[in-house]
């Protein structure tokens, strides 16, 4: 079960020299996206069975569905009769993005009344942590222990923790089995908690740096010409808890997680 954003993309890929007040040719790139939605979709594309909880606009549920379908995620779809699905513009500079977001119905994602008695992993993503808030993820995380599922997480944006409240962010992930964090969220969340001691399973991913596992091994990154990075977390903690929930040891997951991250970004848009 992955809870997360939806999220419409519009990538737009800058040349480098960028002049004011007038036009600037760039390559700009519509699709699907949202941190749990590319999550879902990578996780299926390695022959996962995955179902996607979230909210669109209502206008945009049958469409969304079949998209889902269509790419082997089982869409659990809220309709918002009042706020449309989210966009995003991401500003695609190099290997540094700029992110301009409207998150509209994610915001009033409904989890009550979920069941997760089937469910053999959780993967939440920090978006809906902040939308839920402390009590309702800490009542989601207690739910997956009781029904024996691992339980993983995307931080998803400083920005958004840092609003939300570090301390507060760590009191609703608290007893999750894995944390996907990138080098800055890392970061960030260190500066009030040893995750090592709190997270049995802490995974980095560090940009050009490469990826480590915590305490347990690190790996430089694979070198390729990127494109867009958009998406890269979301496939590469896809590919390392596929591996994982195959037996594979963290050291083996890391490794192959890297490198498909890697494929990931060669192309523009966020999901395969």
């Amino acid at each position: 079960m992955v809870i997360g954003d939806v999220i419409e993309d519009i990538i737009v890929i800058s040349h480098p020299e960028r002049n004011q007040n007038t036009d600037n040719t760039s390559t700009i790139t519509a699709t699907p996206g949202g941190s749990g939605a590319n999550f879902a979709v990578w996780l299926a594309s390695l022959g996962v069975a995955t179902e996607l909880t979230a909210r669109v606009g209502s206008k945009d549920l049958s469409r969304l569905a079949l998209h889902f379908n269509a790419v082997g995620v089982a869409p659990n779809l809220q309709p918002d009769a009042t706020l449309e699905t989210g966009r995003i513009v991401v500003l695609v500079e190099g290997n540094s993005r700029t992110f301009f977001t409207d998150r509209g119905a994610n915001k009033t994602l409904d989890v009550n009344g979920l069941s997760l008695s089937d469910t053999d992993v959780l993967y939440l993503s920090g978006y809906s942590v902040v939308s839920l808030g402390v009590e309702k993820t800490k009542r989601l995380i207690e739910q997956a222990g009781s029904a024996g599922a691992l339980v993983a997480i995307d931080p998803g944006s400083t920005s958004f923790i840092a609003e939300f409240g570090v301390r507060n962010f760590l009191e609703a992930i608290e007893g999750s089995d894995m944390l996907f964090p990138n080098l800055e969220e890392y970061q960030l969340l260190s500066a009030s908690a040893n995750l090592a001691e709190d997270f049995p399973e802490v995974v980095v991913t560090k940009g050009e740096e490469g990826a480590e596992v915590i305490g347990v091994a690190s790996i430089p990154a694979v070198s390729v010409q990127v494109v867009d990075p958009t998406g890269a977390g979301d496939a590469f903690a896809a590919k390392y808890l596929a591996e994982r929930l195959k037996g594979s040891p963290s050291e083996v997951a890391l490794r192959s997680a890297n490198e498909f991250a890697a494929g990931a970004v060669t192309k523009a848009g966020a999901q395969p």
